[in-house]
């Protein structure tokens, strides 16, 4: 069998001279995701090896939830390379989350920390009813529920919105790597939520 030639094109090599730029790129990426006209279709293994062997460069950093639907890389239209995600349950953050989060800020030099949370959210919709003390889920009903009691919620899709806060506050008091970053070397965090039934991507004050 021989090989075809697919038009694969080697991926993109991208940086920005500031976070703001490098957000507004991400959100024109949505509204291409929205739109049907992905510019990422076609990157493979071979594009790959001849992009990235030098290492990776990501531009921006992203803490969401591990909802199979909520996929920053293809949320965003960008490809391997661009991105460095953290996902778990809810975008909670623990001690593994924060010093992932903690590398991709010291080592990596990334500018650029957006927080995505979601519409339809499980865990949301688990913390508005489960009890605060139980085994099951301990941690991210802990960390959720809070939330929900102090701001008197009854809807979990405003609790996912109002998590945001937490998860940024968290991120800033439980890191001095992420805090100084923030306060003296120019790293920009950003609320964002997704809204499932438009697919767009919006910033939250």
């Amino acid at each position: 069998m021989t090989k075809t030639n697919l038009g694969l094109k080697n991926m993109r090599k991208l940086s920005f001279d500031t976070p703001d730029k490098a957000l507004e790129f991400l959100l024109d990426g949505n509204k291409k995701f929205i739109e049907g006209k992905p510019e990422i279709k076609n990157y493979c293994f071979d594009s790959m090896l001849k992009s990235l062997d030098e290492g990776q460069k990501p531009y921006a950093i992203v803490l969401s939830c591990s909802d199979s639907r909520v996929c920053p890389e293809i949320l965003f239209d960008t490809g391997l390379g661009e991105l460095f995600c953290v996902r778990t349950a809810g975008n909670t953050i623990g001690p593994n989350v924060l010093e992932s989060i903690e590398y991709a800020v010291k080592k990596l030099k990334i500018k650029l920390l957006i927080i995505l949370s979601h519409q339809d959210c499980g865990v949301m919709k688990y913390a508005m009813n489960a009890p605060l003390y139980n085994d099951c889920f301990e941690n991210l009903i802990y960390q959720v529920q809070s939330v929900k009691h102090e701001k008197g919620l009854d809807d979990y899709d405003a609790l996912a919105k109002e998590y945001l806060e937490v998860c940024k506050h968290r991120l800033l008091v439980k890191s001095n790597i992420i805090n100084n970053a923030a306060e003296n070397e120019g790293l920009k965090i950003v609320k964002t939520y997704f809204d499932i039934e438009t697919g767009r991507i919006n910033v939250v004050d």
